[in-house]
């Protein structure tokens, strides 16, 4: 009898899920720079744990809109992996404020939690 064997894309060492970073660079290369663009550099990157590229490309992705909610997410989840707790805390009150402008109740319930995980004293929501 024959033991089931796992695909090799599904093996834990596969590369992270989404586009690899160097296909988002030859697109950024090719002259396609914007907020979201600068978004997924920096999820890639921050997927293979380069902080620091990942931080890069997260500045420019608010530099572009600095209302794009989940581009401030991010910024607060590479903040807290340089083990910059000041910094999250200030990229999670941002976009928690530009959420609750915007009726993103799940981003708004998210940002809430970790900015209490960050800030025993934030306000709870009702």
């Amino acid at each position: 009898m024959t033991t089931p064997t796992t695909p090799p894309s599904s093996s834990p060492s596969s590369s992270p899920p989404g586009p690899s970073p160097e296909a988002l660079e030859r697109m950024l290369a090719a002259g396609r720079d914007g907020a979201l663009l600068r978004m997924s550099l920096a999820l890639a990157y921050h997927r293979r744990e380069d902080e620091q590229t990942a931080l890069a490309h997260i500045e420019k992705a608010l530099a572009f809109d600095p209302d794009f909610t989940a581009a401030g997410r991010l910024h607060g989840l590479i903040a807290l992996a340089l083990g910059d707790n000041a910094t999250a805390g200030e990229a999670f009150a941002k976009a928690l404020d530009v959420a609750k402008r915007r009726g993103e109740l799940q981003l708004v319930k998210e940002l809430t939690v970790r900015l209490r995980r960050l800030r025993p004293e934030a306000p709870r929501q009702p």
